[in-house]
């Protein structure tokens, strides 16, 4: 391929609008409905007469979905010209929310968020795909303020969720969703298209970016699959042991964004159209410092910068834990959302790096690792809200977390003074 070629991938039908720019919209657009979905949760639930333990049971298949969706996706990448497999991903998705908004009874909005499910995961392997692609064409970390675009996003859609829902009904969120949707799947479909990508040369890694010890474990990996050492086999794989990580992260994540509404309208029954200041605060959180996450990946490496945010995160549910007011619970999810801010990133750019080139495949292998974690969580914590109290199943989530930085420290370790 040569230079000229190459370059025409990358080069936008609208000049001002960069494949970056359009990406970052992408972002922004699947953020969005889930945001106002998030905010009216409460709403829906009484409308439709779920329960507590129906939204575990709900937000489990939701995730069941997801998780199947991001696997297979992650196949689809290398069948599909990326960009356009994004762009009618983007349109499927914003139509989903019709079916989520619109639902009469508990039945029908389980089944409209395992649709929802489909449409939102494989859209976030693909855009999540073509986003660690632009990165390694860059030569720079940029995949952390594409997920800052998706955290502001959700922050909007979330507190503007349960104010719409309250007063103009559910059906207004759907609309706002579908409008900010139409414009950027334009802007996808404007974009040049991107060839399937090459399958990569069994190298070793190019990613300066990674420090020491994350480094280690990836090219011991990436040795593995030219040697038959057994000590070489014993060595953790930088897909399952990130992949790990990212399942902690992402029930953190789904926690914070899914029963903050709940437990905060719990929590003041006389605000609840604001419950959504929980999960909006949580997202501004993370989007503030995702703008700065790649500062941060770069100064510090994405080991400790998951092992310190890991740690922030489990104290911000500690604090929601101990809540005893409104205020105090929306600022324990305020650190959840500091501290979950670039986890998912820093995973993202690590399980790309494991198979360069074949970085869709890689994620999709990742993610149906961190199902293993993420698919029951939703129906326990349902069962332990609504049989012991929600603030049991916040410690529990800050348990989990820190017993996953101590799990990953040692593994890396284990791996760089094995490399």
């Amino acid at each position: 391929m040569s230079v000229n070629e190459s370059r025409s991938f990358l080069r936008p039908a609208w000049g001002v609008f960069s494949p970056r720019v359009v990406t970052t919209a992408v972002f922004f657009a699947f953020a969005l409905g889930i945001g106002l979905w998030a905010g009216s949760i409460p709403v829906l639930m009484h409308r439709t007469g779920l329960g507590a333990e129906g939204l575990g049971l709900a937000l489990t298949l939701h995730s069941a979905a997801y998780i199947g969706a991001m696997t297979l996706a992650g196949r689809m990448t290398r069948r599909f010209e990326l960009r356009a497999f994004m762009a009618w991903l983007l349109a499927a998705h914003g139509v989903a929310f019709f079916g989520i908004f619109l639902a009469p009874n508990a039945w029908l909005l389980v089944l409209a968020l395992i649709v929802m499910g489909l449409t939102a995961g494989s859209l976030d392997l693909a855009m999540n795909t073509e986003a660690t692609t632009l990165e390694h064409e860059r030569g720079r970390p940029l995949l952390t303020r594409m997920h800052a675009a998706a955290s502001a996003s959700f922050a909007l859609g979330a507190i503007g969720g349960s104010l719409i829902s309250t007063s103009l009904g559910p059906l207004a969120c759907a609309l706002l969703s579908a409008a900010v949707v139409a414009p950027v799947w334009l802007a996808v479909r404007r974009l040049g298209r991107r060839r399937p990508l090459p399958d990569p040369a069994p190298a070793t890694l190019r990613e300066p970016e990674l420090e020491a010890a994350g480094a280690a474990a990836v090219q011991a990996a990436a040795r593995t699959a030219s040697t038959t050492e057994p000590a070489t086999r014993r060595r953790p794989d930088p897909v399952l042991l990130f992949g790990i990580v990212l399942g902690l992260s992402t029930v953190a994540e789904l926690t914070a964004q899914m029963w903050s509404a709940k437990f905060l309208a719990e929590q003041a029954a006389s605000l609840a159209a604001l419950a959504g200041a929980g999960a909006a605060l949580y997202a501004g959180c993370q989007s503030a410092v995702r703008l700065v996450g790649d500062q941060l990946r770069r100064r510090f490496g994405d080991v400790r910068v998951i092992a310190v945010s890991l740690v922030l995160a489990a104290v911000g549910f500690v604090v929601v834990a101990l809540a005893d007011g409104f205020a105090t619970g929306v600022a324990g999810f305020a650190l959840v959302g500091l501290g979950t801010a670039c986890v998912v990133p820093c995973c993202f750019a690590q399980i790309a790096a494991a198979l360069p080139g074949r970085g869709g495949q890689a994620l999709g292998k990742a993610s149906l690792i961190s199902g293993v974690i993420r698919l029951p969580t939703p129906m326990l914590l349902g069962l332990i809200a609504a049989r012991q109290s929600d603030s049991t199943a916040f410690a529990l989530i800050a348990v989990s977390l820190l017993v996953g930085v101590a799990g990953m420290l040692i593994a890396l370790r284990q791996a760089a003074r094995a490399a």
